[in-house]
């Protein structure tokens, strides 16, 4: 009896080798993917570099998405499967085959499935998998040799993950079997949808939706806001899709049936009815095209732009070799000496310095309210640096004497950087500084990034440039004083030295070691210190966007495989859908000319629908990407435009291909209505 349970199951599968073959193929796709990424997470090589942690995290964060879309997908894929095969089951039911007899057929078909996706999505994996780590290498710079490993964690993980999906599989087809009768399985394959009611509520919902999303992403400009709103937008515009797909759809096709100037036209007439009956259940899968293809572009354009700018922003960050930052506890008229010190210092260890540079300001975090800032017990929302003419000059080379004009007494210049210029305080004539009234000579912008490029989560970065020393000495003063704090080391004068040297990059990070390292003792008024250097910390930062560069082309990778195969099974099951339909407007008279027609019209409809709205989410999440990238000191806008371009257009071109493939697909099981 046994034997006959599994050559029905056998029989099943190779009847339906069409559905099977390709199911089995994503499964496996999936499996290697999930396990390329426990690979590379549990690799030793990895561990040992700098920025290590970076990613380990990164790619921790990449197995979960995978292993979450690979839930979803097969999910997906096997309920499309399994309502393909109700009417086989149903069959079975009528001819004697109780509904436990079934189970086991399901469940010898379910176990061969899982056994060939997963085994040969494991093989595949470490076939691959050297390939990947190779790759990942190659991006982060390393130069060691990969030994050929299988992690025993990543296979007994992998096996896990899916063994356990593929028995939710088995169970979610065992309880529609159980719940349904022999008359409903039998017409399981064929049930249509109903006539759908518009739903104008929901309708109306994914407009607002949707246009709160745009909204957050086109106005949002201070920085805390982009960080905090910009996942708030993604889940509006999720689910605004999905509301606009379902109910929307829904609303335009009653909309233009009422228009009957194009209405009554063959094709459309064709279009539009059988767009009407089934819209419930196309919407779900085009929403997800929708989705899914949005994640793609903005996912590999993005990551790609931060890799592409690396060496840009490595320059930002680290404008010198080594960057010494000094904090002092007065402000003094002449910092210069610890600065030769330090110089002198890397010159006598035999390392040739080329050329310095050196300013000094005083940094405070200061609560801005209107035109006055203050110290206190309220939340900070703006950084200020307070300095001199000639220190603001050395500090910022794009501005010259000219841009900056000499400060009059009791008089000060005001610049924002210019991704603040949208920031509408500290316009005012006159300005409240910690109790003094300043009146401000001129307003403008600098290129200059925070200090060499410090991250700042401000609502504002502005440069106050003073008439005098003195000014800045009772700046000092009286923040210590407003602050009620013995601990001068958050009100510091500050000195930057910038120092370019030569060698290789071995002896430069020697170098920034031994600076680090060097003492200048008391009598400066030292209060604290901070060496970066370029060299030393290229690597760390190599490891944080190459991971996410590999990340974003790996699960770009991953989300269009879903992509594909999804268009995959919706055109097939519109292919088995359709074919009786369009049957039978054949046999009422319509030509073979007319009813391909409305196929190719029905097809371009839906097919384009969700790749022109993703383009559509892409364009106006193009602002808030923008702001996100200028945090992380990617200021090329140029760059991100040329990258998101390039990949809207590298994607449009692979979802034309798809297109003309699964259409092939489309017409063989329409059959002679495009012949």
């Amino acid at each position: 009896m046994n034997n006959l349970y599994v050559r029905l199951a056998k029989n099943n599968l190779k009847n339906n080798k069409s559905l099977y073959v390709p199911y089995m193929v994503a499964g496996m796709i999936t499996v290697l993917m999930f396990y390329i990424m426990m690979f590379i997470n549990n690799s030793a090589g990895l561990e040992k570099m700098r920025g290590a942690y970076y990613i380990t995290t990164i790619m921790s964060f990449g197995v979960i998405v995978v292993g979450v879309f690979s839930y979803i997908y097969i999910f997906y894929t096997n309920s499309f499967i399994s309502k393909r095969r109700k009417k086989e089951m149903g069959i079975y039911n009528i001819l004697g085959m109780e509904k436990r007899h079934i189970a086991k057929v399901l469940a010898i078909e379910t176990v061969f499935t899982a056994f060939v996706s997963i085994v040969g999505g494991i093989v595949a994996g470490i076939l691959f998998s050297k390939l990947a780590l190779m790759l990942i290498y190659r991006i982060l710079g390393i130069q060691v040799t990969i030994e050929f490993s299988v992690p025993p964690s990543a296979v007994k993980n992998t096996v896990l993950v899916f063994g356990i999906l593929y028995m939710m599989t088995l169970f979610y087809n065992l309880m529609q079997m159980k719940l349904a009768n022999p008359v409903e399985l039998l017409r399981g394959s064929s049930v249509g949808e109903k006539e759908p009611k518009t739903k104008w509520l929901m309708a109306i919902l994914g407009v607002v939706c949707l246009g709160a999303g745009y909204a957050i992403a086109i106005t949002t400009e201070q920085p805390m806001k982009v960080i905090s709103l910009f996942f708030v937008a993604v889940l509006l515009v999720i689910a605004g899709t999905y509301m606009l797909f379902t109910a929307g759809s829904i609303a335009v096709l009653k909309l233009l049936r009422k228009t009957h100037g194009f209405y009554y036209k063959k094709k459309h007439f064709i279009a539009v009815s059988t767009m009407m009956y089934r819209m419930k259940q196309n919407a779900a899968g085009l929403a997800s095209i929708c989705i899914l293809s949005t994640m793609v572009m903005v996912m590999v354009s993005t990551t790609v732009c931060m890799f592409v700018g690396f060496d840009d922003e490595i320059n930002i960050l680290y404008p010198y070799e080594i960057n010494v930052q000094t904090g002092y506890s007065e402000v003094k008229e002449n910092v210069s000496e610890q600065s030769s010190d330090i110089i002198q210092f890397i010159e006598d260890t035999g390392t040739n310095v080329t050329d310095s540079e050196s300013y000094s300001y005083l940094n405070f975090a200061m609560t801005l309210e209107k035109d006055s800032l203050t110290i206190g017990q309220k939340p900070t929302n703006a950084s200020l640096y307070f300095l001199t003419r000639d220190n603001f000059l050395r500090m910022d080379h794009t501005l010259t004497e000219a841009d900056v004009p000499k400060v009059e007494a009791g008089k000060i210049l005001i610049f924002r950087e210019k991704r603040f210029q949208s920031t509408k305080t500290l316009r005012g004539d006159q300005i409240q500084i910690l109790g003094e009234t300043f009146t401000v000579q001129q307003n403008g912008y600098c290129k200059n990034r925070s200090n060499g490029g410090a991250i700042s989560f401000m609502d504002g970065v502005y440069y106050i440039v003073v008439d005098h020393m003195q000014t800045l000495q009772k700046l000092q003063k009286l923040a210590i004083a407003e602050a009620n704090t013995e601990n001068v080391s958050a009100y510091a004068y500050e000195n930057v030295l910038g120092i370019n040297i030569t060698g290789t990059e071995t002896e430069k990070i020697a170098c920034s070691g031994n600076v680090e390292n060097y003492s200048s003792g008391e009598k400066y008024g030292v209060v604290w210190r901070r060496v970066r250097g370029r060299a030393v910390n290229r690597k760390e930062l190599l490891a944080l966007y190459g991971g996410f560069f590999f990340l974003g082309i790996f699960l770009g990778t991953v989300f269009l495989a879903v992509t594909v195969m999804i268009i995959f099974y919706k055109q097939v099951s519109e292919g088995y859908e359709d074919k009786e339909r369009y049957r039978i407007m054949e046999q009422v008279g319509m030509s073979n000319v007319e009813v391909k027609s409305a196929i190719e019209t029905q097809i371009r409809m839906v097919f384009f629908l969700p790749i022109v709205v993703a383009v559509l989410h892409v364009v106006a999440a193009f602002p808030l990407i923008r702001r996100v990238l200028s945090l992380l000191i990617m200021d090329s806008g140029q760059l991100f435009v040329w990258c998101l371009v390039t990949t809207v257009l590298a994607f449009a071109v692979i979802y034309y291909v798809v297109f003309r493939i699964t259409s092939k697909i489309y017409y063989r099981i329409v059959g002679n209505q495009v012949r």
